[in-house]
């Protein structure tokens, strides 16, 4: 029966360890949380106004470098997801039904590696992997065209995806192809470009905040926006991430103190108190490592509690936030990564938790200490 104990505790450690190992990779891959910050307008805007604001953002680039301007603008992408069209292969032989994602500004910032098509390119768009499996059977299809709308388009690029998707760069040529002027009656546009661009992600350069980025965005170009928090679902993903190291550290210098209490020689309470001092101190290294707490998250003055409640009430809002914005399918890989972090660090601390409640009812008397 014994045995069976050990064998069980050591099952629920590992499989703790698995889902740690688990979340703090799901966590590591949670890179937009540093380099992009995300916006949502609550009034959707046209294309076309996304258009005349990164023809803004244009002249401001074309004044920064004349010394015009003290401020490079913020490279930026104001994109929305369309819903659901019809998209056929060149032969016209095969159709599926795909997401749409219509984008204006730098597509990089959307499609990692991604640099086309430019806002320039009339013509071109982009298919995610399943996309271009189920019209052409292989993704090497850089160059064919596919039909939406009575419009032929050219691919640019194949980005990765499972979920069946198609992208298209807004220009002024792409608007006027979208008109319905001079199209034959059964004919459709592709998409429907009203009132449908209702994100922004903007880069974020080093050395800013999220809501120093705000404030440039909306004093650039004059477009109210509200902030998704990213750093907050980093910041909780990342935390749901230590808990188990940190439990385990928590777990095992218990148990050590417990021993320098119990062990009657000098030996033993020296051995005792040194491994908890050696825990303590790879247990900072760890968290120093690890662990950045935002500036913003600082009050000028500790003493200053009122900030704590102010702190707790944005935190709040912004959660809510990102709870109800309208989830595209852009959104999935990094609400993926962040269920994953927080779901298997949560997982990882039940299994050690059950496994050290199953070890201290299984030990019994046989805790106690042998004279060293």
């Amino acid at each position: 029966m014994r045995k069976f104990s050990y064998a069980a505790i050591a099952a629920f450690a590992m499989l703790g360890i698995l889902f740690a190992y688990l979340s703090a990779a799901a966590w590591g891959s949670m890179v937009w949380a540093k380099d992009k910050a995300m916006f949502y307008l609550e009034t959707p805007i046209s294309a076309e106004t996304a258009l005349g604001i990164w023809e803004q953002g244009q002249e401001l680039a074309e004044q920064y470098r004349q010394g015009l301007e003290n401020e490079a603008p913020l490279p930026f992408c104001i994109w929305g997801q369309t819903g659901h069209v019809l998209v056929s292969g060149g032969n016209l032989s095969m159709q599926t039904q795909v997401s749409a994602i219509l984008f204006c500004g730098k597509p990089e910032l959307l499609f990692e590696d991604c640099r086309v098509p430019v806002p320039e390119d009339v013509g071109g768009c982009l298919l995610d992997e399943q996309a271009a499996w189920e019209l052409f059977g292989g993704t090497e299809v850089v160059g064919k065209e596919v039909s939406c709308g009575n419009h032929i388009f050219t691919i640019r690029d194949v980005i990765p995806g499972k979920e069946g998707l198609v992208a298209f760069q807004v220009s002024r040529g792409l608007l006027e192809k979208n008109s319905t002027k001079g199209q034959e009656p059964e004919g459709e546009p592709p998409l429907g470009m009203d009132e449908m661009m209702q994100r922004v992600t903007v880069q974020k350069p080093e050395g800013y905040s999220l809501h120093e980025l705000e404030s440039i965005w909306d004093s650039q170009y004059g477009l109210s926006a509200d902030l998704l928090d990213t750093e907050l679902l980093r910041g909780i993903g990342g935390f749901c991430a230590l808990l188990f190291p940190v439990s385990l550290c928590i777990f095992f210098g218990t148990y050590l103190c417990h021993q320098y209490k119990v062990w009657e020689s000098l030996l033993g309470k020296a051995l005792a108190a040194g491994c908890s001092l050696a825990l303590a101190a790879a247990l900072l290294v760890f968290l120093k490592g690890f662990v950045k707490i935002p500036d913003s998250y600082i009050p000028t003055r500790w003493s200053d509690f009122s900030f704590w409640a102010s702190l707790w009430e944005r935190k709040i809002e912004a959660l809510k936030l990102l709870l109800r914005v309208p989830k595209s399918i852009l959104d999935d890989s990094w609400m993926g990564l962040f269920y994953q972090a927080a779901g298997f660090g949560a997982l990882a601390e039940i299994f050690l938790a059950i496994g050290g409640a199953w070890g201290k009812a299984a030990m019994g008397n046989l805790s106690e200490p042998q004279e060293i």
